[in-house]
């Protein structure tokens, strides 16, 4: 996602724990669900691009979950890029690789990076514009191997309508700080699944009122 400052303090809950590492307590609840789905999906071996790794706790969980797969984290923010670093040597996992640093909704991407076998975007889909969603939609598809699947997991509106008092509150917080971000709806997501050579095999309820969008190339 692109590098944006201004977003309200609930869109980005990590804190300093100390060595460059950052800890998101949402990433820590989520991490155990999200993986229950992504067995059901990811292959048995092969390369898997996490795009927007944020803290680097998910690529760190589930580098250890699926150690036949190689783990593709990565992010544009510095300061999440050297928290990444900093878990991936915690982990000492040697099927994880050092993040790299890319904005995933800048076009034509996928032309620098090999094709992965399952790309999976967690939890920043509010955070960036419907121009940048569909870039990122086009060139993951792009990104990806024939039968692989593109993963997509957040909070999203539910035929354009807010469907809890905490997705309105956080949702206004957004626009309020950047009118072009907020949530997106989930049949635009799969309005540009459809229109990207990506077929939608499940759109899955999640904890805390997320989605998990599954499109399979």
């Amino acid at each position: 996602m692109p590098l944006r400052e201004n977003l309200p303090p609930t869109a980005s809950q990590a804190e300093n724990i100390g060595k460059k590492k950052l800890y998101s307590a949402s990433a820590a609840r989520n991490a155990p669900f999200i993986l229950e789905v992504l067995s059901q999906y990811l292959p048995d071996k092969g390369k898997v691009l996490e795009i927007a790794s944020g803290t680097g706790q998910h690529c760190a969980y589930f580098s250890k979950a699926f150690s036949n797969l190689e783990w593709q984290p990565s992010e544009i923010n510095p300061k999440r890029l050297d928290s990444i670093q900093a878990y991936i040597k915690e982990t000492n996992q040697v099927n994880i690789n050092l993040p790299l640093s890319l904005d995933a909704t800048t076009k034509n991407w996928a032309k620098e990076i090999d094709c992965y076998d399952a790309i999976i975007a967690i939890n920043f889909f509010h955070l960036i514009s419907n121009k940048e969603m569909k870039t990122l939609i086009r060139e993951s598809s792009l990104a990806l191997q024939t039968n692989s699947y593109f993963v997509i997991y957040g909070p999203f509106m539910r035929d354009g309508e807010l469907t809890s008092d905490q997705d309105i509150k956080f949702h206004k917080s957004l626009i309020e700080c950047d009118p072009d971000i907020g949530y997106k709806d989930d049949f635009d997501i799969l309005d540009e699944i459809e229109a990207n050579n990506l077929s939608p095999e499940a759109i899955i309820e999640m904890p805390s009122n997320n989605l998990m969008f599954i499109a399979k190339k």
